[in-house]
């Protein structure tokens, strides 16, 4: 999911239970970084609004293009926590070194929208056609799912042209480079308004939830379990405050990220955030695990031991966990 700008810093210089007794424990310095307001709406409502100051922590938002860019920021060091779409974190989590905490939103299906040329008979004609992918993302599964749901090898039958931003596809659409693609966001008006292309599809038809998850190192997990229970109870109260007061808070990130409120709510009212590990997205997860794995994408590895389910039953008790976690 884009947002408009690349490592937004903010970060609220306060100290919790400031006092002017000596000795005052000063609040503890998180880094979260996020893909802008999707998937990243809880951090930031999470820190504009004082929830997590109200835990002891002060925030430091930093904003990337993709949810991949999030996590690549965890393992370098420079970031404590990120947000990523369940299908780019699978292969991730094949290294060993991450974990995750919490789904924190399962987002409707519609949000990536299949354009091709006018002139191409679907889907008989999209063999040997190309397809611009955002490499390593949600969409690149979508692509690769509705291609096999349709008799189409993604890897044979068609030409699958890597890019590293919406907007690289776009202009690549625009340009005649590629014969179609999934997009998303603001590029939807663009091709929209392009009579040289189609809209085929949302990614409804293809037979998958899909779900967003907080993500942190397994070092910072088990040095500092009680920083990510405290974090899960702020992301909780963002999320509630988000479903109550939906256009104040989609203005508040709009305010924050220098973006269009209107837009920002379209995407927002989407993404159903809440802090889950229930049976829709964990069994979700494990049908994309096994999907790159029997693909040969990724080598098999001790799924239920990526997810650590304590830290959200202490946050949330009484939290939905699927028995596959348990």
């Amino acid at each position: 999911m884009r947002i408009f700008g690349i490592c937004r810093l903010v970060a609220a210089a306060t100290f919790a239970w400031a006092s002017a007794t000596a000795g005052a424990k000063a609040d503890e310095t998180v880094r979260y970084a996020t893909d802008g307001y999707g998937m990243g709406a809880l951090a930031i409502v999470a820190a504009d609004k004082g929830f997590l100051k109200d835990e002891g922590i002060t925030p430091i938002v930093q904003t990337y293009s993709y949810g991949v860019d999030t996590v690549d920021a965890v393992l370098a060091g420079n970031a404590d926590f990120g947000v990523i779409i369940d299908f780019p974190l699978l292969t991730r989590l094949a290294a060993g070194k991450l974990m995750s905490p919490a789904v924190i939103a399962e987002p409707l299906p519609g949000w990536h929208r299949l354009y091709t040329r006018s002139d191409i008979d679907v889907p008989a004609g999209l063999k040997d056609k190309s397809f611009g992918v955002a490499t390593g993302t949600a969409q690149e599964f979508v692509t690769r799912t509705y291609l096999t749901d349709n008799g189409i090898d993604p890897d044979k039958d068609v030409k699958l042209v890597g890019f590293s931003s919406l907007f690289e596809i776009v202009g690549a659409m625009k340009a005649g480079r590629v014969d179609a693609a999934w997009i998303w966001g603001e590029g939807v008006p663009t091709i929209e308004a392009d009579k040289g292309w189609k809209f085929v599809a949302d990614d409804g038809v293809v037979d998958q939830s899909t779900s967003a998850l907080l993500v942190t190192t397994k070092d910072f997990y088990t040095n500092h379990k009680d920083t990510v229970v405290r974090t899960l109870r702020a992301f909780g109260k963002a999320s509630d405050y988000l479903a109550a007061n939906l256009d104040e808070a989609t203005q508040q990130i709009a305010t924050s990220v220098g973006g269009d409120a209107a837009q920002i709510k379209n995407v927002v009212s989407q993404q159903r955030y809440g802090l889950t590990f229930g049976p829709s997205a964990v069994s979700s997860l494990k049908a994309k695990y096994d999907f790159l794995v029997a693909a040969g994408k990724i080598e098999p590895y001790d799924f239920k031991a990526q997810f650590d389910t304590s830290a959200l039953s202490e946050a949330v008790p009484g939290v939905e966990i699927d028995a596959q976690l348990k």
